[in-house]
């Protein structure tokens, strides 16, 4: 019984955290989005927003790289570990578009990589989960 409780209270703490991460993620690359538009579009160009989407997704990766290494709870790095791969996924989807396959190859590589690194680090199930939620979420957003 205890056990059961477990499985379910990391399900559901990783799901939250998840959906929590994934919305911080859209808010703040919102907020940075409208901080380059007043202040870095030299005449409605929009020339800042590939590099925006790319490298937003490219900084969130990084961050949650930084934070497998730290000893907060796991059920955190997992949640952290769906905004990153979401984040990273969706900004390259969508400045790749018009190349759906290029999009596809990618997604494949970010999640087989990612199931290769926490197989490697010997990660529990919910790290696992967080990928199939990251892996929904761009579905859905793409």
């Amino acid at each position: 019984m205890n056990k059961n409780y477990d499985v379910i209270k990391k399900g559901i703490l990783v799901t939250i955290g998840s959906f929590i991460t994934l919305a911080a993620a859209f808010i703040l690359y919102f907020l940075i989005f409208m901080v380059f538009e007043k202040g870095a579009n030299q005449g409605s160009s929009y020339n800042f927003v590939a590099p925006l989407r790319v490298g937003y997704g490219i900084i969130w990766l990084i961050l949650c790289l930084i934070i497998y290494r730290t000893k907060i709870r796991d059920w955190l790095k997992a949640s952290m570990l769906t905004g990153s791969l979401t984040t990273f996924m969706i900004g390259t989807g969508v400045q790749l578009f018009e190349n759906p396959i290029i999009v596809g190859l990618i997604m494949f590589a970010v999640v087989a990589t990612g199931v290769f690194l926490l197989h490697r680090m010997k990660k529990q199930w919910y790290h696992y989960y967080s990928i199939v939620i990251s892996m929904i979420a761009t579905l859905f957003y793409l």
